[in-house]
């Protein structure tokens, strides 16, 4: 997989391969968080392509319903599922995009079992305008319903500043996997065009902020096109385990090391508490600490167990790690960094690790080597001049990244010289 990148947030240009474990150095401000914010978004975009179009048209042609019904009727409340009757007209869209009388006869029928008054509002207030608005709903181009699907999921990841605000230039995305090129263009934060298709069967995962585990119980009744990856995140890790995966991964001891070591950090399981949010039990025990009161660091390792054990981390999947090592102290960096390298090992998981911590390099690379996947890692700079940032391929010399960052403690050390 390769991800290219021309004038998108901060980045004038990037490229990068995703192929094993993909680590981007840098700075603080250089962009190392818009390349995985482009990767989070163009691919889960892609994920279940069409079923992604018929739930935007499901909810499209519900809103409608419920509209009708409140002004033909003054009610706002119904005894009937309107997302059932959407979801029947876009299951059988080729019987109704171009039959007026058969969206309205579906419709009318299926309110009238469980309001015999309707037809008799509708005899003082006409419907023929919503049914209109559906029917035009069903003949809206799928390309044109993904493409508002894409610019969501941008729109929620750079906060409506998909393009550099520092130039006029079009931005544009390049997504490539296997033999099939995926390119975005986007002029004036809008996706102007996608070029390219492909249906993927997996979803990225993208942790930036140990914090979120907090937040899961204010996950319900959100709009899953619109979430950001921290909202993606927050329903992921209220997942209920996937039973039949775990038994499986067991079975050929692909997670039983990984398992071993996460767990002299992490024994116990992260589970749902009576107050609606997660809380953490520990071996041996029935009593739940509420996660709030977990320490950062642990918050890091929990997130991590929670999404292996419900099957969110999958084989050939995709995570995304936004300095992972920021709240750990160096012995919790180093087994994290083990884990990463396990996980990629043992899952085939394709992950994008941005960092700013010369130590926590370090363990990649040595872990990397350790456990025979050094052959499968790439390392990347990013540097930022006058508000535009670059990243480039230094994999073959990684000292350049080692002489950046740890520049700051070389001056501390003069300092202490001239003492």
């Amino acid at each position: 997989m390769k991800l290219s990148l021309k004038n998108i947030g901060k980045i004038e240009t990037a490229s990068v391969e995703i192929n094993g474990i993909t680590v981007i150095a840098g700075e603080n401000n250089t962009g190392k968080s818009t390349v995985g914010r482009a990767l989070f978004a163009v691919f889960n975009s892609f994920y279940n392509i069409q079923k992604q179009i018929e739930s935007e048209r499901v909810q499209n042609i519900e809103n409608l319903i419920d509209m009708m019904y409140r002004n033909v009727t003054n009610r706002y409340t119904r005894r009937f599922d309107s997302g059932e009757i959407a979801q029947k007209i876009v299951a059988q869209i080729y019987l109704y995009k171009d039959d007026t009388e058969a969206v309205k006869d579906i419709i009318v029928k299926t309110i009238l079992q469980y309001d015999e008054n309707f037809e008799k509002h509708i005899g003082d207030n006409s419907i023929d305008e919503y049914i209109v608005r559906i029917k035009d709903g069903l003949n809206v181009a799928d390309l044109d319903i993904f493409k508002s699907v894409l610019e969501k999921k941008l729109d929620a990841e750079f906060a409506g500043e998909v393009n550099n605000i520092f130039t006029d230039k079009t931005g544009e995305i390049v997504l490539s996997i296997k033999d099939t090129n995926i390119i975005v263009t986007i002029e004036d934060n809008a996706v102007k065009s996608v070029v390219g298709k492909i249906d993927l069967h997996t979803q990225t995962v993208y942790i930036d902020d140990p914090f979120v585990i907090d937040e899961v119980r204010y996950t319900y009744g959100i709009d899953n096109s619109s979430l950001d990856h921290r909202g993606y995140l927050r329903e992921k890790l209220n997942k209920e385990n996937n039973a039949n995966l775990i038994d499986e991964i067991i079975a050929s001891n692909k997670l039983d090391n990984i398992y071993r070591k996460i767990s002299t950090v992490i024994s116990g399981d992260i589970v749902k508490n009576k107050r609606s949010g997660l809380g953490y039990q520990r071996k041996n025990t029935d009593k739940v600490l509420d996660v709030k009161n977990l320490s950062t660091g642990f918050k890091t390792f929990a997130i991590l167990k929670t999404l292996l054990m419900n099957g969110t981390i999958e084989y050939n999947g995709t995570i995304i790690l936004d300095e992972p090592e920021i709240h750990l102290h160096p012995e919790w960096q180093l087994l994290f960094a083990e884990l990463i390298v396990l996980i990629q090992k043992e899952f085939g998981v394709h992950i994008l690790l941005n960092t700013h911590s010369p130590y926590f390099l370090n363990a990649i690379e040595v872990y990397a080597v350790k456990y025979g996947i050094n052959d499968r890692c790439k390392y990347y700079l990013a540097s930022s001049q006058d508000d535009i940032s670059t990243i480039g391929d230094v994999t073959n010399n990684i000292e350049l990244i080692y002489s950046k960052l740890a520049r700051p403690l070389q001056e501390l050390e003069n300092e202490r010289g001239r003492l």
